[in-house]
């Protein structure tokens, strides 16, 4: 990883950005260099670094995202300026629940590390928006431990339980789709899109 990505996303963390955890950052960058997209979606930039590094890996991608908020927006662009890669990048500003079912693109691969509660939600329409051999990447499946256990959950984290279980559910039944989940820091699923 690039030196200066690498204390950008120490920098970041120490400040409690919920930036993605190390293991499963190092999956996200392996996965992006072993599928090498032209097209990524990213829901939830942030201040941009995974995104950057995404396209570090993969150079020929460009990459749209969606954050609904306006100054981290700002950072992302800035960071995207720092790495060279801001000529690639297009970010919505606003609710993902509002502009994902209005993307008209299809994309190669997709990161979602948005709102947990809504994951259930966007899988349709994420699942429409990959191509066929896209790859669907998704951060905090196992929210806290709590997904697909039976232990008690507290009242305030019950509909993002129920949200990602939903979730999981819909991306490992659908025929279409290939699933992996990953029981590392609070879970990742990889989804690949076999046929439309």
């Amino acid at each position: 990883m690039d030196d200066r990505l690498k204390l950008l996303r120490e920098n970041a963390k120490s400040r409690g950005e919920p930036i993605l955890r190390d293991k499963s950052f190092e999956l996200l960058i392996k996965t992006v260099e072993s599928k090498n997209p032209r097209t990524i979606l990213e829901i939830g930039v942030n201040e941009g670094l995974s995104g950057v590094a995404m396209l570090l890996k993969a150079d020929s991608a460009r990459l749209t995202g969606i954050e609904i908020d306006e100054e981290k927006v700002i950072k992302a662009r800035e960071n995207y300026r720092l790495f060279g890669v801001e000529a690639r990048t297009k970010i919505f500003l606003g609710d993902a629940s509002e502009i994902i079912p209005l993307l008209s693109a299809k994309y190669d691969f997709i990161f979602l590390d948005g709102p947990k509660g809504h994951y259930a939600e966007y899988a349709d329409n994420l699942i429409a928006a990959l191509n066929n051999g896209g790859t669907l990447f998704a951060d905090n499946v196992l929210y806290r431990g709590y997904v697909g256990k039976d232990k008690k959950v507290p009242h305030r984290h019950a509909t993002i339980k129920h949200s990602m279980e939903n979730f999981l559910d819909k991306i490992t039944t659908d025929k279409r789709l290939k699933t992996t989940v990953y029981d590392i820091e609070d879970g990742v699923s990889i989804t690949e899109k076999l046929y439309e």
